[in-house]
């Protein structure tokens, strides 16, 4: 078989009668057959790093006691279109913070939106919460989302500026640490939330796929790299030093690109400030999850990442997935071991699978709402999903579909609209 004229060719390449394109070919397998086993440790120390960071990171929050009576302001940025089942729940969670001040800067789109009587009954069952209602945007802003907030962000009181998209359900904890990882140092620009989604929002398979996305590959990834200081930032939710961003352009400058907080959060490193990570995930509260609406969320920030940072996204990523990393590894343990591919992937599998669902019960900091068996079938289905999601985003790299609008991408992110119908998805 292949496997068997490859090892042969191999293991000949020493004799003196050997052809030199024995020789040549043996050098090129050995040299293709190191990459995958230094990739599959890689993984393996992420998934070390991921572990040290739930265990001595997540849910231990920063503690605020000793600033008592001195705590700054925060001025909350809330993108809002429509109303779905979880979001008088999500918004009246930000009107019941024990927080002694801070202010509501609540964002709608369009005039007509059902969300603008929410918000009013919700003003008037909370009046000592200042809140503030903004509709409409600032004109010659691409991304949808920043053209609604920018009258907010710019409208802000205070320095300390927390993003919380619409499916975020705020907590007095979560805001408290935010607050005290901002001001433990002024150098930190920057603290932001692991993507993750609350148990009560958790109903049927496309919700199960979410929360093992967000707490399997994405999670060890989010993490690992946190941990390590390296660039990794998604901007569901997070508290910005609005000082800070003002220097490096604020956020309008950053309404150009559709990937607004990878810029943002790449031009303060760049800047020398830090961004840092909260001691608890994002409580993302999902009303209405679909396998295509998952995978199609997914398409779109691949193809961001591909305009941004190619090669990591075309050659890095994929070596990061389970299935292929572990049938090339598979193959080069063979190469150089003589090990069975066959057991190798199913000794690799079971490896990924049981310290993917440790980690992600770890994230989870309590039980998780689905079985085993469940999480399996979801895990499964990601993997798959993924390669739909590659092929999908390779077949038209350029092009970025998001609500009711179209984008092309540029290479560096810098995005243009095809068609434009001014909304608001999260």
């Amino acid at each position: 078989g292949m496997f068997g004229t490859w090892s042969a060719g191999a293991g000949s390449s020493g004799a003196a009668d050997t052809p030199v394109n024995d020789l040549v070919l043996a050098y090129i397998l050995f040299s293709l057959a190191i990459p995958p086993l230094v990739m599959w440790i890689y993984q393996m120390v992420f998934f070390g790093i991921a572990w040290y960071t739930c265990r001595y990171h997540l849910h231990r929050p920063k503690s605020l006691a000793d600033m008592s009576g001195s705590l700054p302001g925060v001025s909350i940025v809330k993108p809002l279109m429509g109303i779905d089942t979880f979001l008088e729940g999500n918004l009246e969670s930000h009107f019941t913070l024990q927080y002694p001040k801070y202010e509501l800067l609540l964002c709608v789109q369009d005039e007509q939106d059902p969300v603008i009587g929410l918000v009013n009954n919700l003003r008037e069952r909370f009046p000592n919460v200042d809140c503030r209602l903004f509709i409409g945007g600032k004109d010659g802003i691409v991304n949808p989302m920043v053209h609604n907030m920018v009258p907010a962000y710019e409208n802000a009181k205070y320095d300390l500026v927390w993003v919380s998209t619409s499916r975020i359900r705020a907590s007095t904890p979560i805001l408290m640490d935010l607050v005290a990882r901002a001001v433990q140092d002024p150098t930190v620009a920057i603290v932001h939330q692991l993507p993750f989604m609350r148990n009560d929002s958790v109903h049927g398979m496309a919700a199960i796929v979410e929360k093992v996305a967000f707490g399997c590959n994405l999670g060890k990834q989010y993490l690992s790299l946190s941990q390590l200081g390296t660039h990794i930032f998604t901007g569901m939710s997070y508290l910005v030093r609005k000082p800070y961003l003002d220097k490096v352009g604020g956020l309008a400058y950053y309404g150009r690109y559709l990937a607004e907080d990878f810029c943002l959060s790449r031009d303060l490193l760049i800047s020398g400030y830090q961004l840092v990570l909260s001691a608890f995930p994002a409580e993302q509260m999902v009303a209405t999850a679909s396998l295509p609406s998952y995978k199609d969320r997914m398409v779109r920030w691949w193809r961001l990442r591909l305009s941004m940072m190619p090669v990591v996204t075309l050659v890095l990523e994929p070596l990061t997935e389970s299935l292929l990393l572990g049938a090339y590894t598979s193959w080069a343990v063979y190469y150089l071991f003589d090990v069975n591919p066959y057991c190798a992937m199913l000794v690799h599998l079971a490896v990924w699978i049981i310290l993917d669902y440790a980690q992600l019960k770890r994230i989870q900091n309590g039980p998780l709402p689905f079985s085993f068996p469940a999480f399996l079938a979801a895990w499964w289905l990601r993997e798959l999903l993924n390669w739909i999601v590659y092929a999908q985003g390779l077949a038209n790299p350029r092009r970025v579909f998001w609500g009711r609008s179209t984008y092309k991408l540029q290479h560096g992110g810098l995005t243009t609209a095809v068609t434009s119908k001014p909304s608001v998805p999260m």
